[in-house]
């Protein structure tokens, strides 16, 4: 990293760059037009290859995954809905809950018996949706799709998953289940891909709903062309390799973690390690790294009670970067200890 040294905060997991001289060329980056009139031909097929990767029928190119809750949360909310938010989802559905005018009942972290017990309480005639991340990277688990399904499945119910973390890079929850289980995907392709947009996937007929009559198609601009190449260009690279290097990155993290006996960190095997750290260290443990050359973030466990240092992995960095990384945290956590 340019001036500061090692960069651990980036998400693009698989260090995709799409240099505009790599790129298929486009005669022109945007329509100009919402995309409910008009957009590339281009997405169609992206947002069906993404769909596909997610184990859903159809999909629908979206700018962000903000876009992508926001007309997903207006498609499914036309008809009288009961919305449940587990405890841990990512903030951006949340977003795009109040960005309708709703709200949602709070549900224990992937707790199917929570739900099931909430969903007797409801009024006849509300369907239940269930907003929850497909993958935590708090404690590094797959959310119980199976059994979440199942819990709404006598009253219509639909589970709404933020698959971003996911997508590109593991197996994404929603391909966990049947193609035909009442699951919609919203999934960022910046982790995975490295390309700035998301895809809203689920049943044709919401599908063909949200193309027709969502916000965001109506009042915002689609994808990019730029975007949209880089995207194509992900998805026609074999990353096979890339994931391998960034499994080893990640369990030779977690290795030096234990050799120099610091604490272990949220979420398991995927690229966004958080150490844990005293709520009242945590600004100094980063201020520090940071002097030694190691950007991290601070942030709030996701899962878990209190706050720790996140260090955001990716196949772009290399062993030695790992090495700097924990020898410097392991000598910040000794300062202020």
């Amino acid at each position: 990293m340019n001036g500061i040294g090692v960069d651990f905060t980036s998400s693009n997991y698989l260090d995709h760059r799409h240099g505009h001289d790599q790129l298929r060329p486009w005669r022109r980056l945007t329509t100009g037009l919402p995309p409910a009139l008009g957009e590339f031909r281009r997405a169609t097929r992206l947002a069906a290859e993404l769909a596909r990767r997610t184990g859903r029928p159809a999909g629908v190119l979206e700018t962000s995954t903000l876009h992508a809750f926001v007309d997903g949360w207006a498609a499914l909310a036309a008809r009288p809905t009961a919305v449940f938010i587990d405890e841990a989802a990512y903030p951006i559905g949340r977003i795009g809950l109040r960005a309708n005018g709703l709200k949602g009942t709070v549900v224990r972290h992937f707790d199917p018996g929570h739900l099931a017990s909430a969903v007797r309480r409801l009024s006849l005639g509300l369907r239940p949706v269930l907003l929850v991340d497909g993958l935590c990277p708090g404690c590094g688990r797959i959310a119980p799709l199976r059994e979440l399904v199942d819990v709404l499945a006598p009253r219509r119910g639909v589970v709404l998953v933020d698959d971003t973390q996911a997508l590109g890079v593991g197996v994404t929850a929603s391909r966990r289940v049947p193609s035909s289980a009442p699951v919609v995907t919203v999934a960022s392709a910046a982790k995975g891909y490295g390309a700035p947009l998301a895809v809203l996937a689920g049943p044709e007929a919401l599908v063909r709903q949200v193309r027709r009559t969502a916000p965001s198609r109506w009042h915002g601009s689609g994808p990019s062309a730029a975007a949209q190449s880089a995207l194509a260009s992900a998805l026609a690279c074999d990353s096979t390799e890339r994931k391998k290097v960034l499994a080893e990155l990640v369990s030779l993290f977690r290795s030096r973690l234990r050799q120099c006996q610091l604490p272990v960190p949220d979420g398991g095997r995927w690229p966004m390690q958080t150490v844990p750290v005293p709520w009242e260290a945590c600004a100094s443990v980063r201020d520090s790294l940071l002097r030694k050359g190691i950007r991290t973030v601070a942030v709030n466990r996701r899962c878990q009670e209190g706050v720790g240092i996140a260090f955001l992995i990716n196949a772009g960095h290399t062993p030695a970067d790992i090495e700097r990384a924990v020898d410097a945290l392991a000598l910040s956590m000794l300062q202020v200890a």
